[in-house]
């Protein structure tokens, strides 16, 4: 008895893995990067005992688990380019903007306006 597997399309608007494409590196760092302390001061007021801790060190971390950082993208112009040497190579020209991909159970609505559409992916979730 054979047994046939029903084929599932899922609509990319649906699905928690996002392709997003900013300006440049650094609106992108300052939309999917937070400071996040890691070393503290510790004082204690010699009159009443209270204890303060104050962040004196900070770390630049994403703030969504699954984040994979591809910056600029290249494809082929169609122009074929000679090095040096004679040999023959593709001319690539980079695309717009700073790319990352975000992988989450769901869209993230904050980051909808950078989300896009490629019809060919530069690199995709396994």
């Amino acid at each position: 008895m054979s047994e046939m597997l029903e084929e599932v399309i899922v609509d990319p608007a649906l699905s928690g893995d996002m392709f997003l494409r900013f300006a440049d590196e650094a609106e992108m760092l300052s939309v999917l990067f937070h400071d996040v302390a890691t070393e503290w001061e510790t004082t204690t007021d010699e009159e009443t005992g209270e204890v303060t801790k104050t962040p004196i060190a900070f770390e630049s971390r994403p703030r969504f688990a699954n984040t994979d950082i591809i910056g600029a993208i290249y494809r082929p112009t169609g122009n074929t380019l000679t090095d040096d040497e004679g040999n023959e190579y593709p001319e690539q020209a980079a695309l717009d903007g700073f790319h990352v991909n975000i992988r989450a159970d769901a869209p993230i609505e904050e980051l909808e306006s950078f989300r896009v559409y490629p019809n060919a992916p530069a690199r995709t979730w396994l």
